[in-house]
């Protein structure tokens, strides 16, 4: 718990949690206007659910960007600085060490994500029409939502856990995880046309959009079962960390 801690405090203070919080407060201002400027042209008002389904369907994205500029920081960062050094003099095992350092960005991310649901949700409620909705019923969609974005996010930043283990470089740690993260839906419709695909990692990322909203998205779910392709997802997490564990281990500091 004490690693985790630390790693709160360090992202807090030293990672600018607080910008990151900042802007997405301007990006939830910036959907309010825009939705208020289409409700004025439309001559009609705007339902508070459509915006916080739209919200919630856009903002994890950017948490899920955040995330793995965290764990970037978190590990290639103080590779860079030389500060990983005091924390591997203690008597704590390597493994605690790397596993504080994901899991404890990963709750930062995870809670981040909850306070964007909840507020952008609230706005919504607050500032567009809730004529003939339930209040109810639209939270436990928002929250069904955004546990649908979950799996992806863990993913993530597993993968950039990884990456920056065997790199110990922010940047090169941010490229790379960045770019599944940018071309993995585009590269899944081209493939999602063959039968092999299915079995590719990368037809499984984009777990929201496969299983929640594959018709809007015009995406073929990877396999038929939900908690098939979540399996599968979960397969690959677990073999990332344990490669990242493993290099982590050997990884000379001095």
């Amino acid at each position: 718990m004490g690693i985790i801690y630390n790693e709160w405090l360090k992202s807090w203070y030293g990672r600018k949690v607080w910008l990151f919080a900042l802007i997405m407060l301007l990006f939830i201002g910036g959907a309010v206007a825009l939705f208020l400027f289409t409700q004025s042209n439309l001559g009609s008002p705007m339902v508070a659910d459509d915006f916080a389904e739209v919200s919630v369907s856009v903002f994890p994205t950017f948490v899920m960007l955040f995330g793995v500029v965290l764990i970037a920081g978190a590990i290639a960062g103080e590779f860079s600085s030389g500060t990983v050094k005091q924390l591997l003099i203690r008597p704590t095992s390597r493994h605690a060490i790397l596993f504080g350092k994901w899991f404890g960005n990963l709750l930062l991310a995870i809670f981040m994500l909850v306070a964007i649901v909840l507020l952008s949700t609230v706005i919504g409620l607050i500032v567009f029409s809730t004529e003939g909705m339930s209040i109810g019923e639209t939270f436990k969609t928002i929250f069904e939502m955004a546990i649908y974005q979950l799996p992806t996010l863990v993913f993530y930043m597993a993968l950039a856990t990884l990456i920056a283990v065997l790199t110990k470089s922010t940047a090169l740690t941010i490229i790379i995880t960045f770019a599944p993260l940018f071309f993995s839906g585009i590269l899944q419709l081209f493939i999602s046309q063959y039968e092999w695909s299915k079995w590719l990692i990368v037809s499984h990322i984009e777990f929201f959009s496969n299983y929640y909203d594959s018709e809007i998205m015009f995406v073929e779910p990877p396999f038929e079962s939900m908690w098939g392709s979540l399996a599968f997802l979960g397969a690959h997490i677990v073999v990332i960390l344990i490669a990242a564990h493993l290099v982590f281990k050997k990884r000379d500091v001095l």
